[in-house]
């Protein structure tokens, strides 16, 4: 085993107790470590300063850093997103933790080392100096994997394992990820297949699992998934192999067990609660949303992975299971659930400039969407449009986190021109959707669709018919349009607008066109606008002023 020297190592040391920073300064600075070559912080986020800087040999962070801060296993997903570290790099990862989820979360991130309080020096060192050699030796590697050199990768792990380097059985296992990464399913296959089958060889029997779910043949994924359990019921990658072979075989509920075991073993997940997500949808779980969006959300706040999303998503997951409940009174709960844990956000969640997300906006948003739950269309209109003004009075553009919610208000509510201009914005974002968003959006819009097509048909005939100065004919298409947006205040404008040409033209009005642009005047003033429609609304209400006396 390579002895490290040291002397010229730079090593960046992280800790929230400053007693424990000493003492980890000191045992370092006794195996040979320069004092000025240790940098030491006490939270995650005064580590990441320093890894701009500089990219460091050894970093050594304890798991828990307090309630409110970034964990170490957060920390070492952050730099690896950031390419804070360099191939050789080391990163241990020590912890007094010894409860299942933690560490089997913690071991998931697949820190370098996993030390466990206490150690004495010769046991850190020893532990450091494995890792290092380890690191060492895969660094050739590592160096075509961060540079996304895959080709290359698979080509210098060939080398290794014929050179017969101690590490060929940890290659081996890198070599079928990387064929797995580049899409040679069955390279992968004869690779893994070319083992001979050993107990001690767990990795074996969950990579060819994996193999096998990715070439389709899910029955035998799951066949070769249960058999790795066998030798260890902790495997969480089985699993997971287990549940989407279910999943993909179209057995719902055995994909949901499957899954929700794996989350107890390790909950610290975002990808599997996001699959947990798509699994309960399917099966109407809906309820289970709840939870799963809770978690999604406190996994990720502190972490690379943070986006006000998921604290929507989890607000919103109560207005799911309130729209697909029959009881009212079960509803009703759910709709106050929702305000509820909006409010306890809206305490305890520090919001930033960056996030570009406004509580109020997201409040009348939801309380929008409950109104419309609840067959209350113009409360809910006037929601949705203070809704929209503070958007656009607080900032810039769209806010990103609002509108998905923004959206599937204006699509039920008939907005559905303003509903386009927000997709367009969020498509052109490019950002990427997660599951429960996508399907948000994707069930709004498929219970929309024939009111959207009815309304855009006869909507355009109406503009058609009016640029020709055929305003009877019109007034009928933008009636018939409103039938499937009876609360789109550019449709109830249009009508207006069309009535008040018709007016123009007779010498004596019908009363029944006068009463109901009387009636549909009072309406719109005491309506929350955009300020286009303001605008023509003000333009309308003087042509009308001179038509009739509006009190």
């Amino acid at each position: 085993m390579k002895k490290i020297d040291f002397s010229k190592q730079r090593i960046l040391i992280v800790d929230d107790q400053k007693p424990f920073l000493a003492l980890l300064k000191g045992v370092l600075s006794s195996a040979g470590a320069q004092s000025n070559a240790i940098v030491s912080a006490r939270s995650c986020e005064a580590a990441l300063v320093s890894c701009r800087k500089e990219k460091f040999d050894f970093i050594i962070c304890d798991l828990h850093l307090g309630h409110t801060k970034k964990n170490g296993f957060e920390f070492l997903e952050e730099l690896r997103s950031r390419s804070h570290l360099k191939p050789n790099s080391v990163f241990v990862l020590i912890s007094a933790d010894s409860q299942r989820p933690m560490v089997l979360g913690s071991l998931e991130k697949q820190p370098d080392e996993y030390v466990v309080k206490p150690f004495s020096q010769a046991q850190l060192v020893l532990r450091l100096e494995k890792a290092y050699a380890r690191k060492l030796a895969l660094a050739p590697i590592y160096k075509h994997i961060y540079a996304k050199n895959f080709p290359m990768a698979i080509d210098v792990c060939k080398q290794v394992i014929a050179a017969d380097n101690r590490y060929k059985e940890l290659v081996g296992r890198l070599l079928a990820e990387l064929y797995w990464n580049t899409e040679q399913y069955n390279n992968a296959q004869l690779w893994l297949n070319s083992y001979s089958e050993d107990h001690k060889r767990t990795w074996l029997a969950v990579s060819k699992a994996q193999t096998e779910l990715l070439l389709k043949n899910y029955e035998l994924a799951i066949e070769l998934a249960k058999n790795a359990l066998k030798k260890n019921n902790l495997l969480i990658e089985a699993y997971d192999i287990i549940a989407q072979s279910w999943f993909k075989l179209g057995k719902i509920t055995d994909a949901e067990v499957a899954i929700n075991t794996a989350l107890r073993l390790s909950p610290y997940s975002i990808e599997r609660q996001f699959k947990a997500c798509i699994y309960a949808r399917e099966n109407k779980n809906h309820e289970k949303l709840i939870s799963l969006t809770q978690s999604i959300w406190e996994c990720s706040k502190k972490s690379v992975h943070r986006d006000l999303g998921h604290l929507c998503a989890h607000v919103r997951s109560y207005l799911e299971v309130a729209q697909h409940s029959s009881d009212n009174k079960v509803k009703g709960r759910f709709q106050q659930e929702a305000l509820y844990t909006l409010q306890r956000y809206r305490h305890n969640e520090t919001i930033t400039k960056t996030d570009e997300f406004d509580f109020d906006a997201f409040e009348e948003l939801i309380k929008a969407r409950i109104e419309f739950q609840n067959g209350k269309l113009l409360q809910s209109k006037q929601l949705l449009t203070q809704s929209q003004k503070s958007v656009v009075e607080k900032f810039n553009h769209f806010s990103l986190p609002l509108a998905p919610d923004g959206i599937v208000a204006m699509l039920d509510l008939g907005e559905f021109d303003d509903a386009q201009l927000l997709i367009d914005l969020v498509a052109a974002s490019g950002k990427n959707l997660d599951c429960n968003t996508t399907a948000l959006l994707k069930d709004a819009t498929a219970r929309n669709t024939s009111q959207q097509e009815h309304y855009s048909k006869f909507n355009q005939q109406g503009i058609t018919y009016y640029s020709q100065g055929k305003f009877e004919a019109a007034y009928n298409a933008f009636s018939e349009a409103q039938k499937s947006a009876p609360v789109n205040v550019g449709i109830i404008l249009n009508l207006l607008q069309c009535s008040i040409r018709l007016l123009q033209k007779t010498a004596k009005p019908e009363r029944t066109l006068v009463l109901w642009c009387k009636k549909t005047f009072h309406l719109l003033q005491n309506m929350t606008m955009l300020d286009k429609h303001q605008q023509k609304f003000a333009l309308l209400t003087s042509e009308l002023e001179n038509l009739m006396d509006l009190r």
